[in-house]
């Protein structure tokens, strides 16, 4: 778990960004900006800048998008509502309401290929 990283000193050597938690939510970095926290197969950026979508839930009553990966953005006071998930064995759950609500520059996606 990233826990630890509000302890580095040159937030550039991180191995993912620092939390914004002003009111404004800051632009995500670009995905090769820490490569200290390339996973072993060379794949950067896979926590802690923006949630990924991985999958979408429905059943006769709700729609949710199923997150990974957590967010640079954590304004103070949100902890309890939406937490992080660092660990790959944990997701998020974002409940879709309608198409002018569900939009957030802390959500993003990751395009991939199956390996030879």
């Amino acid at each position: 778990m990233l826990t630890h990283l509000a302890t580095w000193s040159d937030p550039k050597d991180a191995p993912a960004p620092i939390a914004d938690r002003g009111r404004t939510m800051l632009a995500a970095q670009d995905v090769d900006a820490h490569p200290t926290g390339a996973s072993p197969f060379g794949v950067m950026d896979m926590v802690g800048n923006v949630w990924q979508w991985t999958d979408e839930y429905v059943d006769e009553h709700t729609r949710a998008a199923i997150v990974r990966g957590g967010s640079h953005y954590r304004p103070m006071g949100s902890v309890w509502y939406f937490p992080q998930a660092y660990k790959n064995n944990e997701h998020g759950k974002l409940l879709l309401m309608a198409p002018g609500y569900d939009r957030s520059g802390a959500l993003g996606f990751r395009c991939v290929q199956d390996a030879e």
